[in-house]
């Protein structure tokens, strides 16, 4: 299937699963002062013994709710925020049966594990620990904030792991039907398939200067080329909409390529990786899946892509498993919705 999409997928409860290696800033701040100020605080949903409240909600949804109210007509307003905060309150409802699971199953998450976090989060980032200080403080974090959004996450993480992960198996046999069905039996148009990684500075990116960013991109793409997983590398350390998608933008045809994306993948065969080019967007590099010229076919060999494939199909099977434990979490529980 052809894929054209570099906007940034949103809305999806997987999100959960995302690598304890990535950098985790978000921005936790109520609405106007004069919201705050009115704000009268109540029970809006009831899970089990547990409550969520409206000043958490609030809290919670408040990135989300200043856009909306940044960008959309007024006469859609209200009707755009409440629909936020219903879809919020969900997957705060599911969060908190997921910490009242990891409380059931008695998992917890000790400081040494947590300062072993933070320590791979400065290591992958090329930051140190009072460079993430600072980060933090500019986007009105405390520390204390993020050392508890964090530790929430990596408990979250070993009861997914727990209840989920363990059971999710790709066997051979998968992997090579999926490379027969996806790289093998592609559209005869001509075109190139191609996987994007990008690393940039400032507004564009992670890194705090150009040279920052060139190193990164450098160190990243010779792990790919020493044998890691491209999906895995777009996917927790890309700072573009595409590594959402494991880097995978699809199949492209010569005329829609810019030209600084042809003149890196023109010479490479499939499976091959091109060298590290700058674009107007940063430092990228490419690893080319297969292109078609002439209705001739050419794929990377199994072997070359075998583990992009795993992680596709592991992503899509692990996707499934968590929206049915969620559901079936949520048919065994008690949860009442107020808002």
């Amino acid at each position: 299937m052809v894929k054209k999409n570099f906007s940034y997928m949103s809305g999806c409860k997987i999100a959960f699963l995302a690598s304890m290696s990535i950098l985790l800033i978000t921005t936790f701040f109520f609405g106007s002062a004069t919201f705050a100020d009115e704000l009268v605080d109540r029970v809006v949903a009831v899970v089990n013994n547990d409550v969520i409240t409206l000043s958490e909600l609030e809290e919670e949804a408040a990135p989300t709710l200043n856009k909306i109210r940044a960008e959309v007509p007024a006469s859609q307003l209200n009707e755009a925020l409440n629909r936020a905060r219903h879809e919020m309150l969900r997957n705060m409802i599911d969060h908190k049966l997921l910490l009242q699971r990891a409380a059931s199953r008695q998992i917890t998450v000790s400081d040494a594990e947590l300062e072993a976090a933070i320590d791979r989060i400065v290591e992958h980032n090329n930051i140190t620990r009072e460079k993430l200080k600072t980060q933090l403080a500019s986007v009105g974090i405390t520390e204390e904030k993020y050392r508890s959004s964090l530790r929430d996450q990596i408990l979250r993480s070993k009861v997914l792991s727990h209840e989920i992960r363990a059971k999710v198996v790709i066997t051979d046999e998968q992997i090579e039907a999926y490379y027969r069905d996806k790289y093998v039996q592609q559209n005869a148009s001509d075109g190139y398939h191609i996987l994007q990684f990008g690393s940039g500075w400032g507004d564009t990116g992670r890194s705090a200067s150009r040279e920052e960013a060139k190193k990164r991109a450098e160190q990243l793409r010779e792990m790919v080329i020493a044998g890691e997983n491209f999906n895995e590398i777009a996917k927790n350390y890309s700072d573009l909409p595409s590594s959402v998608d494991g880097g995978d933008i699809g199949t492209f045809q010569k005329n829609e390529l810019s030209d600084y994306m042809l003149k890196a993948i023109n010479d490479l065969h499939p499976g091959e990786v091109s060298p590290v080019i700058e674009t107007p967007v940063g430092f990228q590099f490419f690893k080319l899946v297969s292109k078609t010229s002439g209705g001739v076919i050419a794929q990377a060999p199994l072997e070359k892509v075998k583990e992009e494939i795993r992680t596709t199909l592991y992503d899509q099977e692990l996707k499934k498993k968590f929206e049915y434990w969620v559901k079936e979490l949520r048919e065994n529980s008690y949860i009442k919705e107020l808002l």
